[in-house]
C-alpha cells in the first residue's frame, strides 16, 4: 500500500426501507453514526442525494399529524428545520443534462433562517446556498420535477457528532406546500414517517 492509499475510501450508501417519494439512495463520505469506520484525516462531511421527482427537505408536519423522529445515531433525525451548532455547510443543486448544464431540473424554494431574517430564495437553475453555524435553515420545495438532479450537501467537519445537529422541534409544517409537492394524498408521506427509515449501523461500508 502506497502512501496515499487512505485517500481512496468507499463512501456509505444510505437507502431507506420504505423508499422515500421522488429520492434515491444517499452517498456519504464521513462519518454518519457512531462506530461507523469513515476517513478520520478528511476535512468535510459530502451527502450526495439524487432527486427523481418533486420532494421536500425539513419540512414539518401539518397540523394534526402525530410528529415523529427517527434515531440517526448521534442525532435525531424528522422532517423539521435544522440548526448545524457545529459547523458550517453548504448545499449545492446542479441538473444531469450535460446538454445544458443551467438545466437544473426542477424548481426549487429553499428557506434560510428564521423570523424577520428569513430569506426565501427560488431558483430554476444551479445554486449553491452556504448556511453559517446556528442559522436554521428548511423546508426546501422540490417542485416542476422535469429531470433528476443532484443536492450536495459540504459539511465544514466530518461527523455528524461535531455538525451538532439541532431540529427545530416546534416547526409546523405548510400543508399546501407540503400537497403541492405530493399532491392530496398524504398517505405515503404519513406512511414514510410513521417508521423507521433507517438502519444505522446495517450498511456502513467507509473504510479508513
Amino acid at each position: 500500500m502506497g502512501k496515499y492509499s487512505y485517500c481512496c475510501g468507499e463512501m456509505f450508501l444510505r437507502e431507506d426501507n420504505p423508499r422515500r417519494p421522488g429520492r434515491a439512495g444517499t452517498w456519504i463520505f464521513g462519518q454518519e453514526f457512531k462506530g461507523q469506520a469513515y476517513m478520520e484525516q478528511a476535512p468535510n462531511m459530502v451527502e450526495i442525494l439524487g432527486i427523481t421527482g418533486n420532494y421536500m427537505i425539513m419540512n414539518g408536519f401539518p397540523e394534526g399529524f402525530q410528529k415523529r423522529s427517527y434515531d440517526m445515531g448521534d442525532h435525531k433525525g424528522g422532517p423539521f428545520p435544522k440548526y448545524n451548532r457545529g459547523c458550517d455547510k453548504t448545499m449545492i443543486f446542479c441538473g444531469t443534462d450535460m446538454e445544458n448544464l443551467r438545466e437544473l431540473g426542477a424548481h426549487v424554494e429553499f428557506h434560510l433562517g428564521e423570523g424577520d431574517e428569513e430569506e426565501v430564495f427560488e431558483f430554476d437553475e444551479p445554486r449553491a446556498i452556504l448556511i453559517p453555524a446556528n442559522v436554521r435553515y428548511g423546508p426546501i420545495y422540490i417542485t416542476k420535477f422535469r429531470k433528476p438532479l443532484f443536492c450536495f450537501n459540504v459539511y465544514t467537519c466530518n461527523t455528524k457528532s461535531d455538525a451538532q445537529i439541532e431540529n427545530a422541534w416546534d416547526f409546523v409544517g405548510d400543508e399546501e406546500k407540503i400537497r403541492e409537492v405530493i399532491g392530496d394524498d398524504l398517505e405515503a408521506y404519513r406512511a414514510f414517517y410513521g417508521s423507521d427509515p433507517v438502519d444505522p449501523m446495517g450498511k456502513a461500508v467507509m473504510k479508513k
